[in-house]
């Protein structure tokens, strides 16, 4: 079979499970069973091999094997979370769907696969609108920024043939650099736009914001560093000078912004966004020791968040039992277990000593940063301190709106579930070098420092 079979099977999963929807368990087996087959693809296919389909070129690298065998094992942990907590009605075909889109984004060595990267975030937004006003106004606003970077991308190959033709002209080439800002702040939603998913996270917590923060900055992060690793004349000084100074203005204000939230997922999003921060100064730093430090904080991240959002479906995904159960099982200590993984969770998103040491260590990016960044430390505290207020805003109202009220109603699955996730997770905190040549796998294609021309 070739590579482009991921997609399609993706793809043909997502149209299943939505003719069948109305049937709970058999969607559900389906969406499971479609993610177990992409997963079981990806490891079994020949890597380094071209082919072609569709007129275009289509190549499964050992870089994008890894990163593929993440996407599809996190969906299926977030298809498995859906399912326990009653969302699989609307989660499980707009997010197959975006899936075997984000697939072929990765698998196309092509411009086409820039364009195909906002399509896969419309079907996620459009297929699962947020009920709350608050968070259909950032749902709307996502889904106008993920369209708008189309243009800019779209110029960037017509300035780069120009240049190729006239190589004296440098002014295409800054031009054609500078055109890469505005899609990636966009798409990764860097300040001034941090505030969107906070805001579309606002009320009640659902795993379409879950899906964006653990898979889709994983897909967009790998699409510019090839654009930056095949086009070396995009990597200027002033290019990253310029996201690095985002970076840092989006972990400061987006840790600054918690302070104001009023729900949970608000607060967690605040958190996720700010490591976001982090990360793009990681990558911004050029060299192969800040490429992988970001790469180990978006992995932390990506952990943290799935952990932290899963308690939280637990908690507000409770169901109604009898008046003995209740009476007998008077101490909410299931819902207590859950608040205690949520707030360790966002303490560690935020920074905190003792609590957040990082797959690889979250004091080797910091170091990086202080190298290239001195104020980089004053900033990290001020995040962090921002979210920490944030978290004993809302932790109060948690504890009195869903944890105190939860005693013989956290469903046994949903409870289940969380605590394997858990495990799973401290084994591979424990098991760290295992991650470790994961993201060394990931990185390897671009983990050499990019040449920059016209600094």
């Amino acid at each position: 079979m070739q590579p482009y079979w991921l997609c399609l099977i993706a793809l043909i999963g997502a149209g299943a499970v939505g003719i069948i929807q109305r049937w709970r368990a058999p969607m559900v087996g389906l969406g499971l069973a479609t993610m177990i087959a992409c997963t079981r693809l990806v490891l079994a296919l020949p890597l380094n091999e071209t082919a072609t389909f569709l007129g275009q070129p289509w190549s499964l690298d050992q870089s994008t094997q890894a990163l593929l065998t993440f996407v599809y094992g996190t969906t299926m942990v977030l298809l498995a979370i859906a399912a326990t907590a009653e969302q699989a009605e609307s989660f499980y075909a707009p997010v197959l769907a975006s899936v075997g889109l984000l697939s072929v984004a990765i698998l196309l060595r092509s411009w086409l696969s820039f364009l195909l990267l906002p399509a896969a975030l419309i079907v996620l937004v459009l297929a699962t609108p947020p009920a709350f006003p608050t968070s259909l106004r950032g749902a709307s606003r996502f889904l106008a920024w993920a369209t708008l970077p189309v243009p800019f991308l779209l110029a960037i190959p017509i300035l780069l043939e120009r240049f190729a033709l006239f190589p004296d002209q440098q002014l295409l080439a800054y031009r054609s650099a500078w055109l890469v800002v505005p899609p990636l702040v966009l798409w990764l939603t860097l300040f001034p736009l941090h505030g969107t998913t906070p805001l579309w996270a606002s009320g009640n917590p659902h795993l379409t914001l879950t899906f964006l923060w653990t898979v889709k900055d994983w897909v967009v992060l790998h699409l510019f560093l090839t654009l930056w690793q095949q086009n070396p004349v995009l990597h200027t000084e002033g290019v990253t000078a310029t996201l690095s100074g985002l970076g840092l203005l989006t972990t400061v204000f987006s840790g600054v912004w918690a302070v104001i939230q009023t729900s949970p997922s608000a607060v967690l999003g605040c958190a996720a966004i700010s490591v976001l921060g982090l990360v793009v100064q990681g990558v911004a730093v050029g060299s192969g020791e800040g490429l992988l430090g970001a790469m180990s904080w978006l992995v932390h991240r990506s952990v943290a968040v799935l952990l932290a959002s899963s308690a939280l479906i637990a908690l507000y995904s409770q169901s109604i039992a009898d008046g003995e159960e209740a009476k007998a099982q008077s101490f909410p200590w299931q819902g207590l277990i859950l608040f205690i993984i949520f707030i360790v969770c966002v303490l560690d998103l935020a920074g905190m000593p003792l609590i957040s040491r990082g797959l690889l260590g979250y004091q080797k990016v910091d170091k990086v940063l202080q190298e290239t960044q001195p104020r980089v430390i004053q900033a990290l505290w001020i995040r962090s301190a921002g979210i920490i207020i944030g978290l004993i805003r809302v932790s109060w109202r948690l504890w009195h709106d869903q944890v105190r009220a939860s005693a013989g109603r956290i469903r046994f699955l949903s409870f289940s579930l969380v605590i394997c996730i858990f495990l799973v997770l401290l084994w591979l905190e424990l098991s760290s070098s295992l991650v470790i040549d994961w993201v060394s796998t990931v990185a390897a294609p671009f983990s050499a420092p990019l040449t920059t021309p016209f600094s």
